[in-house]
């Protein structure tokens, strides 16, 4: 799943846009930063969202369904329980 996709999901159980804004991993340091993340972390999380845009994440698998022992929860289902339980 892509970050796309996991947004345009979001944005569905949301029912309004949710908007994903693109920036250079310099900006990206720099607002973890802002926001209090130790230099180590942000350092990870830059790296992270690297192999992310370039696809190195992209791994298809079924291996959550074998260690669950059932079918996944669907993106949909799982983000309207997360909004459910965050409204409440």
């Amino acid at each position: 799943m892509t970050q796309k996709e996991l947004i345009s999901a979001l944005s569905t159980v949301l029912g309004k846009e949710v908007q994903v804004k693109q920036v250079y991993d310099v900006t990206y340091a720099d607002i973890m930063k802002g926001a209090g993340l130790p230099d180590l972390l942000i350092s990870m999380l830059v790296d992270i969202q690297k192999d992310i845009r370039e696809g190195t994440l992209e791994v298809e698998s079924n291996d959550f369904e074998k260690l669950l022992g059932r079918p996944i929860t669907s993106t949909i289902e799982a983000h309207t329980q997360i909004v459910n339980e965050i409204t409440q």
